[in-house]
């Protein structure tokens, strides 16, 4: 090993890569199971061993021959993730660095740590990592899910449509390995694009019911109130999931001796069983859960309601209990409403009620937290319990399951039928597992899907294994009452009408902007057949596309809400742009027109649908304010 070869390339590693933490870990003089010959080319031929087997790391007869081979098929005019399969020597990384475009990011994958071991302390490749196109992903299969989380960020989003893939001969013996790793990093790349928002009309849904909502926004409790409070104290999340019926009826004998919240499905199953849970969590935004789950329901005043701000209106109104409402988004309308508000916290929240209040038990400190009714499955040809969604006639069979069918694993490592939502929350789970070590995730549910690093075990036993003492208090000994007065409502409403009338000017300014370029758009086709172009004519309509790039920036550069009502399209038609390449082509450079048209279409039409539901907000708040002033005034 040759210290002076292993500093530099740890040194150039830690500029950009994550995964320099698990390297400061590793004993570099401690190598084994590599052996060495004395070969024709520069470096010694190397074999590595798996299983008692010795394998070539690279080609003993011209490894350069082989770099050829192995990247081949790599199509370098365009912008792409390029996962490779082994550090190797080296040499197939220099190939890559000399021929991928700037945008280009390469994740290198070595799961051999005497192979990382021997390349670093020996091969100088600090001109590989010295850049932010170089990744490494390496060590056991937590270490490496916890690179990928880390590592793999949003801005890796619009090469989502271009992954190529480069693995060294012989590391075939690591296939079952690179097949997760590969879905690993699409998962990540599709929980980014999927994050951007949903559509346009889902995000107006979500606003409209965050500015009706804003006078529970000031009187709810805030997160941090609980913070901690149940340190080390167990939590059961109650969820509606076909095996619940199998053993919700143990659930009485952890009351009051673990914080349980239920879904909001599943509080007519707790009834059921004469449990009392603590706390209920919702999540969706429209108004079928508040007639199915809340609508003259007799919800006990001590179930404190959780959830993120875009919940219906009439389930924060008519609620009797305390609240503790959360933004899901830091950006986007949801954070920008949140922002007006010092109550309301960002929390990653997820996509379902039972991953609202996993959030919710990790922000209080439990540990662990217990998962029944989680079955993220179609257990039995059912997609829910019995005795949760009776409400439901005629979804809960199988004649409905058809939609975006996926399988995964259950317990046993059998295929078990599921679709694409449940494996996003499954997912969502699994990264809290790998974030969050500490925590003790134990899956109770005695049915479904498995949830990767989480412990199988029966309701029954992890009653009574972990729920073992009474709480002193319960969750409503911990939240203050708020008593908001009538001049701090006034005043709220003050801030938020400026707020909105700033909003307003920026979508304007959008709308202006995008309206240009797309009356430049249409004067390129009456000006251009582009059958017939040459190429100085095509690069003279790539030019004056280039404008189109100053609008994107401005949409994504704002510092205003406005542009996450934007950015699904925006990545969209960036993801599809980069399919097309970096190659001047006449079919190229018109694909590329016509996603610019289409976007620039999009954007100006939403701009003033958008700038419609602003004015109408602004309307309610001032509407709500005059009303206000009225009251004041009359006493």
């Amino acid at each position: 090993m040759n210290k002076d070869i292993l500093q530099k390339n740890i040194s150039s590693i830690s500029k950009y890569n994550y995964s320099v933490i698990d390297l400061y870990n590793i004993d570099f003089s401690d190598i084994n199971n590599i052996s060495e010959e004395k070969g024709n080319s520069k470096f010694s031929i190397i074999y590595f061993e798996n299983n008692s087997k010795k394998y070539l790391l690279h080609s003993k007869y011209d490894p350069m021959k082989e770099v050829e081979r192995l990247t081949k098929n790599i199509d370098f005019t365009k912008d792409s993730i390029i996962i490779v399969f082994g550090i190797g020597l080296g040499y197939h990384l220099l190939k890559l660095k000399e021929n991928i475009s700037k945008d280009t990011r390469v994740f290198v994958v070595e799961y051999n740590t005497d192979v990382l071991k021997y390349t670093l302390g020996n091969i100088e490749l600090a001109s590989i990592f010295d850049t932010p196109q170089f990744f490494l992903i390496f060590g056991d299969e937590l270490q490496i899910k916890r690179q990928i989380l880390c590592q793999v960020s949003s801005n890796f989003y619009n090469m989502a449509g271009n992954i190529q893939y480069v693995t060294l001969p012989n590391y075939y013996i690591y296939n079952d390995k690179n097949t997760d790793v590969m879905k690993e990093i699409r998962r990540r790349l599709s929980t980014y694009i999927v994050s951007f928002g949903n559509s346009l009309d889902d995000m107006l849904d979500g606003f409209r019911n965050n500015y009706k909502n804003i006078d529970a926004f000031m009187r709810t409790n805030s997160i941090n109130e609980l913070k901690d409070k149940y340190k080390n104290k167990p939590a059961i999340i109650v969820s509606s999931g076909p095996s619940l019926q199998k053993n919700i009826k143990y659930l009485k004998e952890a009351e009051g001796k673990a914080f349980i919240i239920s879904c909001d499905a599943s509080l007519r199953a707790c009834e059921l069983n004469d449990v009392k849970p603590d706390a209920v969590a919702s999540i969706e935004r429209l108004k079928e859960t508040y007639e199915f789950y809340y609508k003259d329901k007799n919800i006990d005043n001590d179930i404190v309601l959780l959830g993120p701000t875009v919940l219906w209106p009439q389930i924060f109104e008519e609620y009797k209990g305390k609240t503790i409402i959360m933004s899901k988004n830091r950006e986007g309308e949801e954070g920008w409403w949140a922002s007006h508000f010092d109550n309301i916290e960002h929390v990653d929240q997820g996509q379902s009620c039972a991953t609202v209040a996993f959030a919710v038990a990790k922000e209080a400190g439990c540990n662990p937290i217990i998962l029944i009714g989680q079955d993220l499955a179609y257990t039995d040809g059912k997609i829910h319990s019995d005795i949760t969604h009776t409400e439901y006639q005629g979804e809960n069979d199988e004649k409905n399951m058809g939609i975006d069918t996926v399988y995964m694993k259950d317990y046993n490592g059998n295929s078990i039928r599921s679709n694409w939502i449940y494996q996003m929350f499954k997912n969502w789970f699994e990264y809290q597992i790998i974030i969050s070590p500490h925590i003790e995730v134990i899956d109770a549910t005695e049915g479904g899907a498995y949830i990767d690093s989480s412990k199988v075990m029966t309701l029954r036993n992890a009653i009574k294994k972990y729920c073992n003492s009474t709480f002193e208090n319960k969750i409503g000994d911990y939240l203050k009452d708020v008593n908001i007065t009538k001049l701090e409502k006034i005043n709220k409403y003050d801030t938020l009408i400026q707020s909105i009338k700033s909003e307003i000017k920026d979508l304007e300014s959008i709308k202006k902007i995008s309206s240009k370029h797309y009356k430049k758009l249409m004067d390129i086709a009456k000006n251009y057949n582009f059958e017939k172009c040459t190429d100085k004519m095509l690069e003279k309509i790539v030019l004056n596309m280039q404008s189109g790039d100053s609008v994107i920036q401005k949409v994504l550069n704002s510092k205003s809400a406005t542009k996450l009502y934007f950015k699904q399209i925006i990545v969209q038609t960036i993801i599809n742009v980069k399919k097309i390449g970096n190659t001047l082509s006449k079919e190229n450079v018109k694909r590329n027109y016509e996603l610019q048209l289409n976007l620039m279409y999009m954007i100006k039409e939403s701009s003033q649908v958008i700038i419609e539901e602003y004015n109408k907000a602004l309307e309610y708040i001032v509407s709500k304010k005059k009303h206000l002033k009225g009251e004041i005034y009359e006493n």
